[in-house]
C-alpha cells in the first residue's frame, strides 16, 4: 500500500513536455520579481551586514577600513544609545500594555449583542487605518498651546486658570508620555479586533455553566475569558511589542531629538551623519532584539496548533 501511494507521489512530480514549458514559462514570468525582491530587500540586509564590520564614513573622507565587531562595542558604550534604548522600552511597554487592557475591554463590549453593533465594529477601525504621520500630526496639533484642542479643552472643563497656557512638549520624557498616548488612540483597534476574533472563538457553554453556578461578571472575565484568550493575547502582545519597539515616523513629528528612540538614531546615524557602518550595526543590534520576539511568536503558534 506505501510502495503504491509513494509511485503514485512520485508519478505526479513527472511533468510531461507541456507541462515542463509551462513551468520554464513560469519562471520566466517570476524572473522580474524575484530580481526586484532580491535587489530591494534581499541585497541592502546583506550589505547591511557588511557594513556593520566596517569603518564606513561618508562625510569624512576616510578610506573603508574593517574593524570586526568595534561599532558593536562602541555603541554599547553610547550613552545616547541607551538613552534611546530607555525611551523605546518606555514606549513600549506603556504603549503596549494601554493598548491591551483597553482593547481587551473594547472587544468585551464589541462581543456584546446590542442594536448598532457591526456600526461601531466598523468605526473602531478608523483610527486604526489612519497614516501614523498624519495620526502624529493631527495629535500634535491637539498638543498646541493656546489654540491647541487639548489647552482649549481643559479651559472649558474649568481644570485650568484662564491665564494658564501650558507647553505640553517641553522635554523628552513628556514627548514620549504624549507621543505614546497618540500610538495607543490608532494602535487599540488593532489589538481590539485580535481579541475579538478570540473572543468569537469560545464556547457559550462554558458562560451558561458559569451562569448556573452564580458567577458574576467579573468572576466569569477573571477565570474564562482571559485563561481562555491567553493564546490571542500573547500573539497580539507580541505582534505589537515587535511594531512599537520599531517606532520612528510618529516620533518625527513631535521631536527633532533622535534618542527619543533606537529607530531615529539610527535613522540620524545613517541618513544625517553617514556614519554606516555605525548606523547597520546599530540597526543590526535592534534586529536581533525583533527576531528574539519573533521566535517567541512562532513558539507560540506551533503550542497553539495553527502551525505544523
Amino acid at each position: 500500500m506505501r510502495k503504491s501511494t509513494k509511485g503514485k507521489f512520485m508519478s505526479s512530480l513527472r511533468l510531461t513536455q507541456r507541462g515542463r514549458k509551462d513551468f520554464l514559462f513560469a519562471i520566466l514570468l517570476l524572473l522580474p520579481t524575484l530580481y526586484i525582491l532580491l535587489k530591494t530587500f534581499v541585497f541592502p540586509i546583506a550589505q547591511s551586514l557588511v557594513w556593520s564590520f566596517f569603518k564606513y564614513n561618508l562625510m569624512d573622507g576616510s578610506d573603508v577600513e574593517f574593524v570586526g565587531m568595534r561599532n558593536f562595542t562602541q555603541i554599547f558604550q553610547l550613552r545616547d544609545f541607551w538613552v534611546s534604548m530607555w525611551n523605546t522600552t518606555y514606549f513600549t511597554v506603556f504603549t503596549v500594555a494601554m493598548e491591551l487592557i483597553l482593547g481587551f475591554f473594547s472587544a468585551l463590549l464589541l462581543n456584546q449583542m446590542f442594536r448598532g453593533q457591526i456600526f461601531f465594529r466598523g468605526m473602531i477601525i478608523i483610527p486604526w487605518a489612519l497614516l501614523t504621520l498624519v495620526n502624529g500630526l493631527m495629535w500634535n496639533w491637539i498638543y498646541q498651546p493656546g489654540y491647541g484642542p487639548l489647552t482649549v479643552l481643559l479651559h472649558n472643563l474649568h481644570l485650568l486658570s484662564p491665564d494658564s497656557n501650558p507647553i505640553w512638549l517641553t522635554s523628552p520624557a513628556r514627548i514620549i508620555a504624549f507621543a505614546s498616548i497618540a500610538d495607543i488612540w490608532k494602535t487599540t483597534p488593532y489589538m481590539t479586533l485580535i481579541l475579538l476574533a478570540g473572543l468569537q472563538s469560545l464556547s457559550p457553554t462554558l458562560y451558561e455553566a458559569a451562569v448556573i453556578d452564580g458567577s458574576g461578571f467579573w468572576k466569569k472575565v477573571w477565570h474564562i475569558t482571559i485563561p481562555q484568550l491567553m493564546p490571542s493575547i500573547v500573539v497580539a502582545v507580541v505582534l505589537r511589542i515587535i511594531a512599537a519597539f520599531r517606532v520612528y515616523d510618529i516620533l518625527t513629528v513631535f521631536s527633532s531629538d533622535p534618542k527619543t528612540s533606537v529607530s531615529y538614531l539610527t535613522f540620524n546615524y545613517a541618513f544625517r551623519y553617514f556614519y554606516l557602518g555605525r548606523a547597520s550595526a546599530m540597526a543590526w543590534i535592534s534586529t536581533l532584539f525583533i527576531l528574539f520576539f519573533i521566535v517567541i511568536y512562532i513558539r507560540m503558534l506551533k503550542k497553539n496548533g495553527e502551525i505544523e
